[in-house]
């Protein structure tokens, strides 16, 4: 064999171990040898495209097609760099250029059904996911990325349906049985089956004891059913597998915080804050439980940070409007609460039983700012 088309089979092979550096010098110096073979040309174009070097891949790729017009390849190469330049319209070009060559190809198919998906043609994309699977029953991705699709419309059941089906193809491959087990535990937490969610979950963790997502979404679902407890022993695994998890002491934080060990709770926050000064939501929660120890001007400087960062989050204003109340300052109080109330109608309930605004419900002001609400 030329050792020149050596130089292309150890490309090929450094790419499969994901040696991309090595690949792509690899394939430079055959194409110096060959620069109008076809081959050469898209497989550099495919290392540099998974490297990130979108320009160049771009015209290695466009180089293979103008050595050989018939070959569906480079026109599937020009398709993923538009996808990754999120030039979609441009993909399904392409990739109904490569279909016309190899109208059959199974992975044509998904990859164009996800562009139309992108643009918002559901229905095209759904021609494709089920024309991929009328050609290959036992290829997973297009049952996978239809069942995407389908929980995105509401059609929950087929949605379940599809993942079922990908999931039974993709049971010796750990990392794409993940991808499937979370889509399919995010589609029962959509219709709200928590314990076939958790159980989802669970198989996640048999697959992968340290999944850091699992852990936190079983804490998350246990935390919403009012199981604090159990959500803490959840959040305690994530921060020992993963210390700095900002999202895992807010958290515990909160289930800390409902059952009544406020020292605790602030603790987390603490740390959850030196891991991410900006996180708006331990901010807010934080300066809720110094406004409940009456250090009012603590609270409000984090409050208002908190707003700082995210003049859309409802909680600081509402627990601004609570913090004035305390403070006797009815225009304030009003003023923080109907923007709270602009944001978020449903905290109306929350305001309507607060303890912090109980002289306030006594004020026609605040009587009637409640009532135009519940107009809304």
């Amino acid at each position: 064999m030329d050792e020149a088309y050596r130089l292309l089979e150890q490309g090929e092979r450094l790419m499969e171990e994901n040696r991309l550096d090595e690949a792509i010098e690899r394939f430079r110096r055959f194409l110096d040898e060959y620069p109008d073979d076809v081959d050469g040309q898209y497989q550099l174009g495919l290392a540099l495209y998974e490297k990130g070097e979108l320009n160049e891949a771009y015209l290695r790729f466009r180089r293979a097609m103008e050595l050989d017009p018939g070959d569906p390849r480079p026109y599937d190469g020009i398709a993923m760099v538009l996808m990754e330049r999120g030039d979609y319209e441009g993909a399904c070009i392409y990739y109904q250029m490569a279909l016309e060559k190899d109208p059959d190809n199974v992975d044509l198919l998904n990859e164009l059904g996800i562009a139309y998906q992108e643009l918002g043609r559901e229905e095209e994309a759904i021609a494709c996911y089920d024309r991929a699977i009328e050609l290959d029953p036992f290829f997973g991705y297009p049952y996978y990325n239809k069942a995407r699709l389908l929980a995105r419309q509401g059609r929950y059941e087929e949605a379940i349906e599809n993942l079922e089906q990908a999931i039974s193809l993709y049971k010796g491959e750990r990392e794409k049985l993940k991808d499937v087990l979370f889509e399919l535990a995010g589609v029962y937490e959509e219709i709200m089956d928590e314990n076939r969610a958790m159980e989802v979950y669970e198989e996640i963790l048999m697959l992968e004891p340290g999944d850091v997502e699992a852990l936190t979404c079983l804490g998350s679902l246990h935390l919403d059913r009012g199981e604090y407890e159990k959500a803490i022993a959840y959040f305690d695994k994530v921060l020992r597998l993963d210390p700095d998890n900002d999202h895992a002491y807010l958290e515990k934080s909160y289930a800390l915080g409902c059952l009544g060990n406020t020292e605790m709770e602030l603790e987390c926050l603490d740390r959850c804050l030196t891991i991410n000064p900006h996180n708006k939501y331990a901010l807010s929660n934080k300066g809720a439980v110094l406004l409940e120890r009456g250090k009012f001007e603590e609270a409000e400087k984090l409050l208002l940070q908190a707003i700082e960062l995210d003049p859309e989050y409802s909680w600081p204003y509402y627990n601004l409007a609570c913090l004035w109340a305390m403070k006797g300052d009815e225009g304030k109080c009003l003023d923080y609460l109907r923007r709270a109330l602009e944001l978020d109608p449903d905290l109306r309930e929350d305001a309507a039983q607060d303890t912090f605004l109980e002289e306030m419900r006594e004020k026609e002001s605040f009587r009637r700012l409640l009532e135009d609400e519940s107009s809304v």
